[in-house]
């Protein structure tokens, strides 16, 4: 359901054709930007072993970021105009309440 809803949120926020997802931006994140953004807000003392994280997060996203033909598909469809959320939830309910989210109502409707 993770992959799923980042599948979804892909579609719906990003600007060009999907091309894959990217962990190397994750090697973009600095010691001070987690001495400003995230020490503040933890525990004090906790000691944040950055590079270790960055590692540890870039394999799990590579897991789990393998997608299947229906969720490829689903992309594929929503940049052409067809918003066929049934290619990525099974779930009637979760189809029912995301048919009219606003943002991909729009997304359809950009030229």
């Amino acid at each position: 359901m993770l992959r799923k809803s980042i599948v979804f949120y892909t579609a719906i926020s990003q600007e060009d054709d999907w091309k894959g997802y990217e962990t190397n931006r994750i090697d973009s994140i600095t010691a001070y930007k987690i001495k400003t953004d995230l020490l503040p807000v933890i525990q004090k003392r906790e000691v944040i072993p950055l590079d270790k994280m960055k590692e540890d997060v870039k394999a799990f996203l590579s897991k789990l970021l393998i997608l299947d033909a229906d969720e490829e598909r689903f992309l594929h469809c929503f940049a052409m105009k067809e918003y066929r959320l049934e290619l990525l939830f099974e779930d009637a309910e979760i189809v029912k309440r995301l048919r009219n989210h606003p943002m991909a109502l729009w997304k359809m409707q950009e030229h």
